[in-house]
């Protein structure tokens, strides 16, 4: 599979972990106009746990966007 592919399945599932956040928000906020607790606090814990998510999503195509960057990068001695 090429880094160009892999970027984008990165970003794909990033974006989706974001989309499951806000839509975790929204209905945790409906459900406490509502006056429904219980599904409120469900979807509470939805969205620490895809906030999480994304959060790792991230670090982890930022880290293979440096690996590739330093991969293509010719080696000069004495620099890190």
């Amino acid at each position: 599979m090429s880094s160009d592919t892999q970027i984008k399945i990165y970003i794909f599932l990033e974006r989706l972990w974001l989309v499951a956040c806000a839509l975790g928000v929204l209905l945790a906020v409906y459900f406490l106009i509502t006056k429904d607790n219980d599904s409120a606090l469900f979807f509470l814990g939805f969205f620490v746990l895809s906030a999480l998510l994304y959060l790792m999503r991230k670090r982890q195509r930022v880290r293979y966007q440096t690996f590739l960057k330093q991969k293509d990068e010719p080696y000069e001695p004495g620099k890190k």
